[in-house]
Order: C-alpha cells, then sequence, then structure tokens
C-alpha cells in the first residue's frame, strides 16, 4: 500500500517574515527534491514542492509511512532554520486527505482571495519541476493532474470564482482607499509577471492618472506599457520612478529586497516636503522591499498579508458559493482514491 503525506504552513498559519525564509525558489527545488528522494537515507519515493506567496507544501508517496517529524526537519533545516521555529506552524495531511487538501489547494478554497485562479497554475508548474527533476512518478503525477481538474470543475460548476476579486484587484482597491482617488495618481508597477501584468490591468481599468511599468526584460515591459496606456521604465530609472510615483506596487521573483532603505530615503527626499507619504505594495515573498523601510517618515509600507481585510470584504459572495465547492469535491475527489485502490489490487494481484 502507498502512503501519500502533505506537510506545509500557509497565510493561516504564520505570517509573511517566516514564509519569505521557508519559500522555495525555482532555482532551488529540483536540489530539494533529490535531496527528499536520494538514493542515501530517502525520505520519500516521489516528491514535489508547492512553494508560493501564501504557502510551502511538501507532497510525497512512500512504500512505507512518511516520518512527518523527519518531513518538518527537512523543510526546516534546509531552509537554515531549526524545527523548533516551524513546530506550530506545521499541517499534515495523509493518504486520502491529501488528494481533498490538494483538489481544495487548486479550487482557491485556501488561497489568500476565495477562489483565486493562478493557484492553478502554481500547482501545475509544482508538478513539471518534479517530472523534471524525475521526482514524480504515476502515482504522484495522478494526484497532482486529478486536482488540478477537480479545481477546475469547481469553478466552471460553482461562483467560487465569479467576479472581479483578486489579489491584484484588492491591490488596487487597497491603494483607492488610501488616496481616495487614483484618478491624481501616478503608480509604478514593478515586475512583470502575472502578478505586476494583472495590477497593470486593474490599474488601466481604474483611470489612473499615470502608470509606469518597470521591469527586466525590455521586450516584456514595453509590450506590457503599450498594451496599457502606460510609460516603461528600466531598472536604471528606478530612482526617477520612485521620485515621480505616489504609489508602488512591487511583485518581482527576486531573492531579496531589491528596495533598499537607503534608496527608499532618497525617493522620499526628492518628493519634498510637502509630498503625501509614498504608498508601498510589496506583492512579493520574498519581500522586495527591506522591512527597515518601514521606519522611515514620509512613507507607508504594506505587504501582502495586509490586503486580508479588502480580500474578505470582496468575496463575500464566493463564500456563499463554499457548499456547492464542497459537494464537487465530493463528487471528484474519489475519483483519484477509486483509481488508486484498483492500480493497488491490481499491482497485488500481479505479486
Amino acid at each position: 500500500m502507498l502512503s501519500f503525506v502533505a506537510v506545509g504552513l500557509d497565510h493561516t498559519t504564520t505570517g509573511i517574515e517566516l514564509r519569505e525564509r521557508v519559500g522555495f525558489a525555482d532555482a532551488e527545488l529540483p536540489a530539494a527534491l533529490r535531496r527528499l528522494t536520494g538514493p542515501t537515507d530517502p525520505l520519500l519515493d516521489q516528491a514535489a514542492i508547492l512553494s508560493t506567496c501564501n504557502r510551502v507544501e511538501l507532497y510525497g508517496v512512500a512504500r512505507s509511512r512518511p516520518c512527518e517529524r523527519r518531513l518538518a526537519s527537512f523543510l526546516a533545516r534546509s531552509r537554515g532554520l531549526e524545527p523548533r521555529e516551524l513546530a506550530s506552524k506545521l499541517y499534515v495531511y495523509r493518504d486520502d486527505q491529501v488528494a481533498r487538501h490538494l483538489a481544495e489547494t487548486a479550487a482557491g478554497m485556501h488561497s489568500l482571495v476565495l477562489g483565486e485562479a493562478q493557484i492553478q497554475g502554481q500547482i501545475r508548474t509544482a508538478l513539471e519541476h518534479a517530472l523534471a527533476t524525475g521526482t514524480a512518478g504515476v502515482e504522484l503525477r495522478r494526484l497532482f493532474e486529478s486536482a488540478i481538474a477537480t479545481g477546475r470543475r469547481v469553478r466552471s460548476r460553482t461562483a467560487i470564482g465569479r467576479g472581479a476579486v483578486s489579489v491584484p484587484y484588492a491591490t488596487v482597491e487597497f491603494a483607492r482607499a488610501r488616496l481616495g482617488t487614483l484618478s491624481r495618481a501616478t503608480v509604478l508597477i514593478i515586475g512583470t509577471g502575472a502578478l505586476g501584468e494583472l495590477a497593470t490591468r486593474q490599474l488601466a481599468k481604474r483611470g489612473v492618472k499615470q502608470l509606469l511599468v518597470l521591469g527586466r526584460m525590455a521586450s516584456r515591459t514595453n509590450r506590457l506599457a503599450e498594451s496599457h496606456g502606460a510609460r516603461a521604465m528600466s531598472p536604471d530609472d528606478l530612482d526617477n520612478a520612485l521620485a515621480q510615483a505616489d504609489v508602488v506596487i512591487s511583485a518581482t521573483g527576486a531573492p531579496g529586497p531589491i528596495l533598499g532603505r537607503d534608496q527608499l530615503q532618497r525617493a522620499v527626499a526628492n518628493r519634498g516636503e510637502d509630498a503625501m507619504p509614498l504608498l508601498l505594495i510589496d506583492l512579493s515573498v520574498p519581500r522586495d522591499v527591506d522591512p527597515a523601510a518601514a521606519e522611515l517618515s514620509g512613507l507607508e509600507v504594506q505587504t501582502i498579508d495586509d490586503l486580508r481585510g479588502i480580500a474578505e470584504r470582496a468575496v463575500v459572495r464566493r463564500r456563499a458559493a463554499l457548499p456547492d465547492a464542497c459537494a464537487v469535491l465530493e463528487s471528484e475527489v474519489p475519483r483519484f482514491t477509486d483509481w488508486l485502490r484498483r492500480r493497488e489490487a491490481l499491482a497485488r494481484g500481479r505479486a
């Protein structure tokens, strides 16, 4: 009998300060997956890691019951932490619970913004990393593909994903609430990935006075700016862009802060004494904004965790769809567990 396990933490169990220390960059995943399944004292036979802004989860399959304590220790020590630092923050799912949890996650039921769709792509990416590294066998692949399919069915058959609610939506609503209006504001978007693109689209719809887009790749930055009537900026323009902006929304995949305290202090000084405080909304994990910058006057720093209140108010209608979503899960999740039972029975028959 194969044993399934999931060990992780998310935005409901710990804050951004710990999540950014535990999270894995894409480049780190192959080595971590190989350590989990390697020939020297393997913890798992098959493994995948789902690491996003709001969660870090290890998924595994083994022929003997995996030791959750050792998996928790692996997660902590691989990120330079002591196991006790994570002990009270972790949750554990086993066997049929794993399929249910991953399907709920794919449906957006555990997201900061209920029902958001980006998580489905992130789960697909986690599987692709495991397949490319050779740590996903037939069973783990089927687990992830079943969860993704179930997530799509939940979204298509219920109202859980309806309405313009997402992290970028909550971000723009947060900025609008702080400023009162965006029609007189200059907004700088740093990062041209999925979050940056969606935030740019939301801002363009709201009639922001001036929209600046800054990214590492000139071709992508120019395309995004042209599509939404924005002005493209290069990394060399960052100081100038900060001095112009009333709001900065940063959403990069950088491994550490790209906006340092000294740089932001200069930006505040260049804005003049009569300028309103510069609002920085950091959507990245790890954070793009040096936490020490929050001490500066003339500056307000908010993280993705600070959007929770806006997101909660915006998803009232989606919350009403949760019973329907659970009903879909009740009919879809057993498809995977039934497949697994038949596969194991067939394997025993051949033995």
